[in-house]
């Protein structure tokens, strides 16, 4: 009998016990030592198979200066997410790299938190991505990319699926969509033709249209709505001449804005099948309020403006005195990366909507308009409304908007439960330089001392770190 084969034998009589097994009591446990030990004490580590370990590259980068070193070793023992962040986005952009000692630890918090990854590949360097690639839990930042076979593609799990069919439409965007309009006509799963039709996103140009507007016909409510908004992001798509004539014979210019026609399309509150192809699928454009959303949400922005014969300013505010003015701005607000000016779209698109429906709104903007729209419409906010929406303004703020920002906290009365205490989002996400200039209208303003003071004073450490560095910039 083997060794592992007694030890097994020896537990199992163990469990069952000496007095019912008809052993002796003493025996059985001389046997559980001896066997125990030689069964798992000690053992002989495994021979590692292949040889050593290949010299790491020599790393021509510039490092942090030890002052930058300083901060960094204070921000990881506080486990700051967001400071860690706008560390690795100075050190980017003075085009420093960190020291080859702080690299286990940025690997190893990028491995547990997914969120910081592209922060933290940025200021690896050559070193940090040769020691990435040294373990397998730190492979994610191992910038070498596989070739992309697609004829494996589709086999993939969805994540590393549709990465390879946007990086193989990053590569060859033609080939990639002829391969993927013979996929979509395959693939029985409406999933997978989801996926087809989601990796046209990369690379997005009107020479997919075709292959978006035959998914427009697809049964599955994914699929369609996933081809509806690419479509929609085409400016002068045929999606965009359909909702274009839909607005033109279903609106007019009324002394009160834009109102429904009373004999036109949108008298009926259900579409007909054409129109219905337009619109998703997910119920959010139902009745004649989501299909005008729709309709708008097709249409660039310019289309006001050419319609009107005016700018986006005097467009906007046309819009906005509309009976429809929600349903018509939430649906300009999808396409304002194609206007002109997207301000005075964004704030009237804000404007006309209340609470929750207003941050819902800001969280779909580009984060400089995002700021820049918080900082118009917040004259009329109470406090709690404008932290909630300033808390959804990724950092670090610009230095026009940390400025306007601080100065509608300043002039709002603090709720009870903070009286004296300074916003805790302002410091945290405004530009560090502004508020550092302004340290000492912040502390006579918010006299109490906070754990987010002490954060600021990190931040103005930071940007101290590296500013020789900037002026060194072009």
């Amino acid at each position: 009998m083997s060794r592992d084969a007694e030890w097994d034998e020896t537990v199992q009589t163990l469990l069952v016990g000496a007095h019912r097994s008809g052993v002796d009591a003493a025996e059985l446990l001389d046997r559980c030592a001896a066997l125990g030990l030689a069964a798992h004490g000690a053992p002989l580590p495994p021979v590692a198979e292949g040889g050593f370990l290949e010299q790491a590259p020599e790393a021509t980068e510039a490092l942090v200066p030890p002052a930058a070193r300083d901060v960094l070793a204070q921000i990881t023992a506080s486990d700051d997410q967001v400071l860690l962040t706008e560390w690795c986005g100075m050190a980017r952009g003075v085009g420093l790299v960190a020291h080859h000692r702080e690299l286990p630890v940025l690997l190893d918090l990028g491995t547990s938190h997914t969120g910081l990854r592209q922060a933290v590949t940025a200021v690896l360097g050559t070193r940090g991505r040769w020691l990435a690639s040294v373990r397998t839990r730190w492979n994610w930042a191992v910038a070498a990319v596989e070739a992309v076979d697609l004829d494996n593609a589709m086999d993939l799990p969805g994540p590393a699926r549709q990465a390879a069919l946007r990086r193989a439409r990053t590569l060859d965007p033609d080939g990639t969509r002829e391969f993927l309009a013979a996929q979509y006509d395959r693939q029985p799963r409406a999933v997978d033709r989801q996926a087809v039709v989601n990796a046209l996103e990369a690379g997005l140009s009107h020479d997919d249209e075709a292959l978006l507007e035959r998914a427009l016909d697809d049964l599955a409510i994914g699929v369609h709505d996933e081809a509806l908004r690419l479509l929609r992001a085409l400016p002068d798509s045929l999606l965009a001449r359909r909702a274009a004539d839909r607005l033109h014979r279903g609106l007019w210019l009324t002394a009160e804005g834009f109102d429904v026609r009373s004999d036109e399309l949108w008298t009926v509150v259900e579409p007909d099948p054409e129109e219905a192809r337009d619109l998703l699928r997910d119920g959010s454009e139902s009745g004649v309020t989501g299909r005008i959303r729709g309709a708008s949400a097709a249409v660039p922005p310019g289309y006001w403006t050419r319609r009107l014969g005016s700018d986006d300013v005097d467009a906007a505010r046309e819009l906005e005195r509309s009976p429809w003015a929600a349903a018509l701005l939430r649906g300009v607000a999808q396409r304002l990366n194609l206007a002109v000016d997207a301000r005075p779209w964004a704030v009237a698109a804000t404007r006309s909507l209340t609470g929750m429906e207003q941050l819902e709104m800001l969280a779909t903007l580009p984060t400089d308009l995002a700021a820049r729209t918080v900082v118009e419409v917040s004259r009329q906010w109470n406090y709690d409304l404008l932290d909630h929406a300033c808390s959804q303004l990724p950092a670090p703020w610009s230095a026009e908007a940390t400025a306007a920002l601080l100065g509608r906290y300043a002039d709002m009365r603090d709720p009870r439960w903070r009286a004296g205490r300074p916003p805790a989002v302002l410091l945290t996400r405004g530009d560090a330089e502004v508020l550092g200039a302004n340290w000492h209208v912040i502390t006579e303003r918010w006299p109490t001392h906070t754990s987010e003071l002490d954060v600021l004073r990190l931040r103005m450490q930071l940007r101290d770190a590296f500013a020789p560095h900037r002026k060194d910039r072009p």
